[in-house]
């Protein structure tokens, strides 16, 4: 009886023993992740679209923002003539009832201003962001890179993780 029970727990011990050596050789063999970091906001300043995206809005607005700068002057200028005591009586009242309107028009006219350009913003930066994400997974899948990091939240990597130019140059490529 004891005799089989020395010969289970050798067996036991041998079994185990492989099971171990066994793991130890194939965890070598397993691949370990492959991470990648990029400075999206480096990339997006830089990509040649981000900077004609830029242009573009601003000749879409340049009309309507000519008009507020034109309507701000005027209100300067007519608000220093009726602190200038140039005016009296009725001409006053009907001074400062315009120099209202203008002010009411112009606050008006840049909040729609504003509106509008915030969205036009959005609409294009979702264009280039689709645009870099697509360049993202490209060299992912082509690096075989299994996970890509924004760098804006590290604290320390090293340049050889860095893949923000690549991408630059990538969508740079696709005008």
């Amino acid at each position: 009886m004891m005799f089989k029970k020395i010969l289970l727990a050798s067996a036991l011990s041998v079994a185990l023993l492989g099971a171990t050596q066994t793991a130890a050789i194939a965890a070598p063999a397993a691949k370990s992740p492959t991470i990648a970091v990029i400075n999206l906001p480096l990339i997006m300043s830089e990509i040649p679209q981000a900077k004609a995206v830029e242009e573009a809005l601003s000749k879409e607005f340049s009309a309507r923002e000519k008009e507020l700068q034109d309507m701000q002057q005027k209100g300067t200028k007519l608000g220093q003539e009726i602190n200038s005591g140039k005016y009296k009586g009725n001409d006053l009242v009907s001074k400062q009832r315009e120099i209202a309107q203008l002010q009411a028009d112009f606050q008006l006219k840049a909040r729609a201003l504003q509106e509008d350009q915030q969205k036009r913003i959005q609409e294009e930066n979702r264009k280039l962001a689709v645009s870099v994400q697509i360049a993202i997974d490209d060299i992912a899948k082509e690096r075989g890179i299994d996970l890509v990091l924004r760098g804006e939240g590290i604290a320390y990597t090293i340049e050889a993780l860095d893949i923000s130019q690549d991408i630059i140059k990538r969508v740079s490529a696709k005008k």
